[in-house]
């Protein structure tokens, strides 16, 4: 690792206590249900001062404590499974969480300089970046904490969410950094301007960029109506059970789910022309909003279709399409019917949720599906699916204007998923609008910008409307993809590289001087 040319002066070192305490409280609220954007910042500051001043073997055990603690109070309720479950992966995930603060330990035990404050952001990146191979997605990236703080969310369409999660852990090095060299200027001067230059430089340019890229001139209204809960209360546990396990019913058996089915697809319908009656060009609604059962759906279309035509709108259709004689019994998707009658495309959700709807739920591997329209290009994805960054890339590339994405949350969730997706537009340089059951409905613009937002839970007509930019923009990320986060990966190898090697010849020097003084 480079170092500095003088010694470093005798830092201040408050017990390792009070910095563990601070932590403590900051933490919990740093991403999560309760997120505050400055407690992001501000944690690995505390938690770094605790891991680099106490005694090794007793700070593991006690900086795991307080991320498992963080973990369940972050993200109570939002782990669909039973308490033990949860428990056991919120202590994998701490025991994760706890490994960029061990390799900066590792990395800054002897005479640390400016570069080595990169290892613990660049392993941060790292490992939210691995979260691209997770079936969980992007839950826990640091980066979501931002949601709000537009200058800075506007990296993200450079550098992705993970850039993001690299700008907010690299404030903890830095300022650890600093404390060691007890704050004095002279030592401290060029890597502080390295610092200030990069994290000021991303927010200046952010701020440029919310003032230059304005969305332009016209726009389209565009509706998501959030479905209520299909629930089949009048139905016997029996056959609610033979239905979900792909059993056949009979024909009485079927009569009464075929008439609930229809008589919900028919009032989402009364919505749709009471939105398209209203002005919406695009109206669609919320994931799984109609249930049908696969021998009546082509009539349902049918209904949408001529809905569509008599307005000339742009309907998407989400359906839960069921055929209990396959395995697995339903389809989720979102049929979207033009103006002119005709079915456009019918996009299958990608990902399935881990659980009980990856284990009834068929996925086909589609790509995403866009089609050109007289506002711009228009796509779909839906709900889970905005939660892998690397699936929504598609949208930058194929430079989809709007998004709209049917979703259905759980209040635990409400708000932190419906943020999540937010930064997904700001990437792909997409407007998107997302209509939850169950959750907030959001849209924004291609900067991130609120441009409506309700609540499923506090609201009366479960109806998100907004006029939403006609085009979008290009993006670097959408021509370079997680190239940043690849640098990041590159970046820690080579950093943890080197100082093996300078730990081995520490090892080789300190071997020498044993041996000459046993001779």
């Amino acid at each position: 690792m480079p170092t500095d040319a003088q010694p470093p002066l005798a830092p201040a070192r408050p017990h390792p206590a009070l910095a563990l305490a601070v932590t403590a409280l900051l933490l919990p609220f740093a991403i999560g249900a309760n997120t505050i954007a400055a407690a992001a910042w501000l944690a690995p500051v505390f938690m770094l001062r605790f891991t680099r001043t106490a005694r090794f073997r007793f700070s593991l055990v006690p900086a795991w404590a307080v991320l498992l603690i963080s973990f369940l109070f972050q993200f109570r309720g939002v782990v669909p499974m039973p308490p033990a479950g949860v428990v056991a992966v919120g202590a994998a995930s701490s025991l994760l969480g706890l490994l960029p603060y061990a390799l900066d330990r590792w990395a800054n035990r002897v005479r640390p300089g400016f570069v080595s404050t990169l290892v613990f952001p660049c392993t941060v990146a790292a490992i939210d970046f691995s979260t691209r191979v997770s079936p969980y997605g992007s839950w826990g990236v640091l980066g979501y904490s931002q949601f709000g703080n537009l200058p800075i969310m506007q990296f993200a369409s450079v550098a992705g969410i993970y850039g993001i999660s690299f700008l907010v852990a690299w404030l903890g090095p830095v300022v650890n950094w600093a404390w060691e060299e007890s704050f004095a200027w002279h030592r401290l001067r060029r890597g502080a301007t390295v610092f200030v230059a990069v994290v000021g430089g991303v927010y200046a340019l952010g701020c440029v960029r919310l003032i230059v890229a304005g969305p332009g001139a016209g726009t389209v209204r565009v509706a998501g109506i959030a479905a209520g809960d299909n629930i089949w209360t009048f139905l016997n546990k029996s056959v609610q059970d033979r239905f979900w396990s792909g059993q056949p019913l009979n024909d009485a058996e079927k009569a009464p789910v075929r008439a609930d089915m229809a008589g919900k697809a028919d009032r989402l319908l009364e919505q749709s022309e009471h939105e398209a009656q209203a002005g919406a060009r695009v109206v669609f609604w919320s994931e799984g909003g109609a249930w049908v059962l696969k021998q009546d759906e082509p009539r349902l279309i049918a209904k949408g279709s001529a809905l569509a035509a008599k307005y000339r709108i742009y309907l998407g259709m989400a359906l839960i399409s069921f055929d209990p004689a396959q395995s697995p019994l339903r389809q989720n998707k979102l049929v979207l019917i033009g103006p002119d009658g005709k079915v456009c495309y019918e996009y299958w959700k990608s990902r399935a949720v881990p659980g009980a709807e990856q284990a009834t739920m068929e996925v086909n591997g589609n790509p995403m599906r866009y089609t050109d329209i007289s506002t711009g290009r228009l796509g779909s994805f839906i709900c889970y699916d905005l939660d892998f960054p690397s699936l929504v890339l598609q949208a930058g590339r194929d430079r989809t204007d709007l998004l709209i994405v049917p979703a259905n949350d759980w209040a635990a969730i409400d708000p932190l998923h419906t943020h999540m997706s937010a930064f997904r537009a700001l990437e792909n340089g997409s407007n998107l609008v997302r209509a939850v059951s169950n959750g907030r409905s959001l849209a924004v613009d291609f900067l991130g910008r609120t441009l409506a937002e309700t609540d499923y839970f506090t609201g009366s007509d479960h109806v998100i409307v907004a006029n939403v930019p006609l085009h979008g923009v290009g993006t670097v990320y959408a021509e370079i993809g997680d190239l940043f986060a690849w640098i990041c990966v590159a970046a820690l190898v080579a950093l943890l590289s080197a100082r093996l090697i300078q730990w081995r010849k520490e090892r080789s020097l300190s071997g020498l001087a044993q041996s000459k003084q046993l001779a």
